[in-house]
């Protein structure tokens, strides 16, 4: 294992270590020194949000990360946990976030640039026209030169570099609606209508880019949603009626629904007391999701599941509630990246690992999974990666 240290005790960023062939950085880095430029071809933008076991700064750090076969795994630190951030969209080029952990219109809209590292303002959500508390959401058009994102009531389109903005798409005004962008595909942009809060939605709309005309997609409400890069799958969770137990806040999802575009739906899985939450779906219709608990100890049949033609097949075992709980991400039909929370939720943890995992749809032919820890950011909770973003390839 190679350890990758970054130099950050005026953060309280605790080093991380590394798997795999892994390029060590300088052993000094600040918030003011550029970083070394990100490795090629990118793989993968995330973000994780950091505790640090020591205390010192709570903040959110942004890493870029290229996968090269099956052995090289090469990361870089884009931004220290210094502050709060939320990343938003990215491609090979540059990343969206906007600043502060909580959105209230006077939030930056700020473009990282990968190659040099440098950060523009395109100014505040408010300026930009979003200004009311409550969730944000972006996607960018496939050559980078657009950007989408949603605010109560409203989609805003902004040209990039020049940051002029003009409102795409709106939905009758209602004090807790808000238009959030998921996918920017050839169709359109798919979007959906969400809640201040909660793991639902008001349905699926598909928003057409050039003129902003909406079409109804599905009535909702669609779960703890995830969508396929091209918008012709969607997996999500319901509750069936299996005579489970009693619920925290939400009832049990306890069943797993794969659906495309056309509205055919297939039930990939469906089991009384299981807490699925599926994590990606891809392309193709395979979905990775997790089976967890939501108010008993876990069971042997708990963990990570990798679902091909709708058939599941478990691939690791959970040893407590919550362990396989954040986002994962495709890179092809038998590779992910998988979030992975070590030592247990809430005052347990001791870190939070993005992993690399080879996948196996069919264990009976002999296939094990494996698995390589990419980084792991030592912290106590919530020290979550809380996205990760797969790039495209490099526009033309």
């Amino acid at each position: 294992m190679v350890v990758l240290a970054f130099d950050l005790a005026a953060c309280g960023y605790a080093p991380a270590s590394h798997a795999a062939s892994v390029t060590r950085l300088a052993p000094s880095l600040s918030p003011s020194t550029k970083p070394p430029p990100c490795p090629q071809p990118i793989t993968a933008i995330f973000a994780v949000h950091v505790k640090p076991v020591s205390g010192g700064i709570e903040g959110d750090a942004i890493h870029c990360v290229s996968v090269t076969g099956d052995a090289t795994i090469n990361d870089r630190l884009l931004e220290p946990p210094d502050q709060s951030r939320q990343l938003l969209a990215a491609d090979s080029r540059l990343a969206v976030e906007v600043d502060g952990g909580n959105v209230d219109g006077s939030n930056q809209l700020v473009i990282l640039d990968l190659a040099s590292a440098s950060l523009r303002s395109l100014g505040t959500l408010s300026s930009l026209g979003i200004g009311d508390p409550g969730p944000v959401a972006a996607v960018l058009s496939p050559d980078g030169s657009q950007l989408a994102i949603g605010g109560l009531h409203k989609m805003l389109l902004i040209e990039l570099p020049s940051g002029i903005s003009r409102t795409l798409a709106t939905i009758p005004a209602n004090p807790s609606r808000w238009l959030m962008p998921l996918r920017w595909t050839a169709a359109g942009i798919i979007a959906h209508t969400v809640g201040y809060e909660g793991m639902g939605d008001f349905g699926l709309l598909l928003i057409d880019y050039a003129n902003g005309t909406i079409s109804m997609l599905n009535q909702g409400p669609n779960n703890q949603l995830a969508v396929s890069p091209n918008g012709k799958f969607f997996a999500y969770t319901t509750h069936v009626d299996l005579g489970d137990g009693p619920s925290v806040r939400y009832p049990w999802q306890n069943a797993v629904y794969l659906t495309g575009q056309d509205g055919t739906q297939t039930q990939v899985i469906a089991e009384q007391n299981h807490w699925f939450t599926p994590l990606d779906v891809s392309d193709d219709g395979q979905i990775l999701f997790a089976s967890d608990s939501q108010t008993d100890p876990v069971i042997a049949d708990m963990g990570i599941y990798l679902a091909r033609d709708g058939h599941p097949t478990q691939q690791l075992t959970s040893s407590f509630a919550g362990e396989w709980g954040g986002p994962a991400q495709f890179l092809d039909t038998s590779r992910a990246f998988v979030t992975h929370l070590r030592g247990g939720v809430g005052d347990k943890e001791t870190s939070a690992d993005l992993e690399l995992y080879h996948l196996c749809a069919d264990r009976a032919t002999g296939c094990n999974v494996s698995r390589t820890t990419v980084i792991t950011f030592p912290g106590t909770w919530p020290t979550v990666i809380v996205s990760i973003i797969e790039l495209p390839t490099t526009p033309s």
